[in-house]
């Protein structure tokens, strides 16, 4: 009963952004924004596609979150995978920076970072966005994989070293099988941080076709309050993606929950 009433507080906002989408643009905002609407329609719809290129930004936005949770999910798990490699002492290190890597406000490292791709001539271009991948995304992305890598038992990788597998055949043929739950938690937190990054592409992006579906989505929002049933629409656009995702990782953790990741 609890989750029940739990999902449905959660869910309401969604439901507000649905019927709100619905509404005729340019009305005013109702007294209950969960009313039903008189004379519902897809005009707000249309016109979020009309005013802003938002086709061009979903791609662009799918695209940027494909490549960005395939980079993190290889770089966070191969990461973690060379942190159980090393010897206790170096792993309590490891773990250590990791955390206070983790603990540092992303506002505290932005000018430094905009600084850096300005200066290797690339700040105008989409490579900055991608550059959080190449260190798994997130600290606790390289956590989350090394306390799992840790659970596997060390004698199937002596058994392969001593067939002549490299460490990184024993990366992807040996440890990456066995963490599915992992890396299918991993790569829904990524897609969600790629997926709704804003002030990123906005200090890198420049150019129309590359613009992302959240920076439009904030230029829907400067048409200003009379003009909500549009901004509704183009947030129901965004969320829409994000709620197939979750439900798709839910499934995917239903059909791994009673599947031992050793």
């Amino acid at each position: 009963m609890w989750s029940a009433l739990a999902g449905s507080v959660l869910l309401a906002p969604f439901l507000w952004m649905l019927i709100g989408s619905l509404r005729t643009p340019g009305a005013a905002i109702p007294v209950s924004p969960l009313a039903w609407p008189q004379a519902p329609g897809l005009e707000a719809y249309r016109r979020v596609f009309e005013w802003v290129p938002m086709a061009s930004g979903l791609v662009n936005s799918v695209a940027l979150t494909l490549a960005g949770v395939v980079l993190s999910v290889l770089c966070a798990s191969f990461t973690g995978f060379a942190m159980t490699r090393l010897s206790p002492e170096r792993q309590l290190r490891a773990v250590a920076l990791l955390v206070v890597a983790a603990s540092i406000p992303l506002t505290a490292i932005w000018v430094p970072r905009f600084v850096l791709f300005e200066w290797l001539g690339l700040s105008r271009s989409v490579l900055p966005l991608l550059a959080p991948a190449l260190y798994g995304a997130s600290p606790l992305f390289v956590l989350l994989y090394f306390v799992a890598m840790r659970r596997l038992g060390s004698e199937q990788f002596d058994a392969a070293r001593l067939d002549g597998l490299s460490l990184p055949a024993q990366w992807w043929r040996i440890a990456l099988p066995q963490l599915r739950p992992t890396t299918v938690a991993v790569a829904t937190l990524a897609a969600m941080q790629f997926w709704g990054g804003f002030l990123e592409p906005l200090l890198y992006l420049e150019r129309e076709r590359e613009l992302t579906a959240p920076l439009l989505l904030h230029a829907l929002d400067l048409l200003g309050p009379t003009q909500w049933a549009v901004l509704m629409a183009g947030a129901a656009l965004l969320t829409l993606p994000v709620l197939l995702a979750f439900l798709a990782s839910q499934g995917l953790f239903r059909s791994l929950d009673h599947r031992p990741e050793n």
